[in-house]
């Protein structure tokens, strides 16, 4: 009977272990809650294709939270929409390599060289998401996005 138990355990673990880990996102997980103001101190985002990046150094409120690395907040094409993302490169996996915007759309990863498109995303009725796909480089996920959703005139709420 014991053979039986033993024979059970290694096939169980032998058949977890072919599971594919693939669709895990690299960048740790850390909580995000963060407000954005048009109106106000962030002001520069209703301008399209504009940045803001965001650390503890900004803290604004006890309760802010800037995910594992930091968070780099962008404006669309348009200038109509807003999305955020962690200025973790998913290839580098560090909070000290942190990627770098540009005006153009764009973040690119210092280290690796890996180069992420920022201004496309998806609006529904829990906010707005970036996609922060790959364009160039060895990395193969995404930026970690985040959700950023309306409040009330030109105030927004980054969460995860």
């Amino acid at each position: 009977m014991k053979k039986i138990r033993v024979i059970l355990l290694l096939l169980l673990v032998a058949v977890l272990s072919c599971v594919d880990d693939s669709s895990r996102l690299t960048v740790p997980y850390a909580p995000v809650s963060f407000r954005i103001d048009l109106d106000g101190p962030d002001y520069l985002l209703k301008i399209p294709l504009s940045f803001l990046a965001f650390s503890e150094k900004e803290k604004r409120l006890p309760s802010d939270r800037f995910g594992f690395a930091g968070l780099l907040v962008v404006s669309d094409a348009t200038g109509n929409a807003i999305y955020a993302y962690d200025l973790c490169c998913p290839y580098e996996d560090s909070k000290v390599i942190k990627v770098v915007p540009g005006n153009e759309g764009t973040a690119v990863c210092p280290s690796c060289g890996s180069v992420f498109v920022t201004m496309f995303g998806i609006t529904d009725n829990n906010g707005m998401r970036g996609f922060g796909s790959v364009k160039s480089g060895p990395a193969t996920e995404p930026l970690q996005s985040y959700r950023v959703v309306p409040l009330q005139s030109g105030r927004y709420s980054i969460v995860n």
